[in-house]
């Protein structure tokens, strides 16, 4: 996947197959279409010239919306229904999937309770990374500092990834955010 950051949106490209891409664009502004949103990623635009859309343009409110309780008497919401992290952390369908396993284990037991906390602890992470990614769309020199300080320590990048990705120790998260925290202040 390739993510393209510009003033007003993010363009996220992804290969599908050797001959299909899929392009998403996200952005603040509900009215931007990707004909508007080329200006924003000349070079994208430039190697995608010759494409032909293999389907129709498509656009969805994308939101963090978080609910007290997923659960009341034998009743459970899951996925998107029981609350959602916004679409810049790409976590949608794999929470969608964690929250599936925490809530049948929770069947299992007979106690609902348990995928409530399951819930909210599979939620935490990527809501985190949600509001992070969403200040730095907020505040481009922010994003600068960031990114140049990510360029400058591509394992800092990695370790970040893995991270978000849920592979991560306290001890591992700990020493990542010090090593953020100090390239940030340097970069």
């Amino acid at each position: 996947m390739e993510i393209h950051w510009g003033q007003k949106a993010q363009a996220y490209v992804t290969p599908l197959s050797n001959d299909e891409t899929c392009v998403a664009l996200i952005s603040r502004d509900p009215r931007m279409r990707l004909e508007e949103a080329w200006r924003e990623f000349p070079k994208l635009a430039n190697y995608l010239r010759h494409a032909e859309p293999s389907s129709t343009e498509r656009g969805a409110v994308t939101v963090t919306r978080r609910l007290r309780q997923v659960y009341r008497g034998n009743f459970a919401l899951a996925g998107d229904a029981s609350g959602s992290v916004d679409a810049v952390t790409g976590e949608g369908l794999c929470l969608s999937f964690r929250q599936a396993i925490a809530l049948a284990d929770s069947l299992e037991k007979g106690e609902l309770q348990s995928y409530q906390l399951a819930h909210r602890r599979l939620a935490r992470r990527p809501d985190t990374v949600g509001r992070l990614l969403l200040l730095l769309d907020r505040y481009p020199s922010l994003r600068r500092r960031a990114l140049r300080g990510l360029a400058e320590d591509p394992q800092l990048f990695a370790r970040l990834l893995a991270a978000h990705l849920g592979g991560a120790s306290p001890k591992f998260l700990a020493a990542t955010s010090l090593r953020l925290g100090w390239q940030f202040l340097t970069s």
